[in-house]
């Protein structure tokens, strides 16, 4: 059985692998937030996590009235291409294969725990890329 990217199914798996993540959950310890990723192909293709000290409390589609202060947009091949390990979070969001939205200087400062959580993507089977 696959899982569409982003869709709410595929986002509650993103939110138990964050969880069982120790680079995310604890390198994220001190950091609550709310986190939204978009296909460029398609942005109302999109999925949302609230992370609260460094745990995720909830994930599936975006909430209403719910701000995210992290939107991280890119293609299906990067995702996939991140999610693989190929292309480095860093690289992705300096050559803007990554649109991002939010506190650089938070991303920043926790990039070890950024780049786990875009492998991530990668690592939850029976993901459907299509678009």
């Amino acid at each position: 059985m696959t899982t569409p990217v982003l869709s709410p199914e595929w986002m509650q798996t993103y939110g138990e692998l964050w969880n069982n993540t120790e680079a995310t959950r604890q390198g994220l310890k001190k950091l609550s937030m709310v986190i939204e990723y978009r296909l460029a192909e398609d942005e109302s293709r999109a999925g949302q996590i609230q992370v609260v000290l460094g745990e995720v409390v909830r994930a599936g589609a975006p909430a209403d009235g719910v701000k995210p202060e992290f939107v991280l947009t890119a293609n299906t091949d990067t995702w996939q291409r991140l999610g693989r390990g190929e292309l480095p979070a860093s690289k992705a969001m300096v050559t803007r294969k990554v649109k991002f939205r939010g506190p650089m200087s938070v991303a920043l400062a926790n990039l070890p725990s950024l780049e786990a959580a875009m492998k991530m993507m990668g690592q939850i089977d029976g993901t459907d890329w299509s678009v």
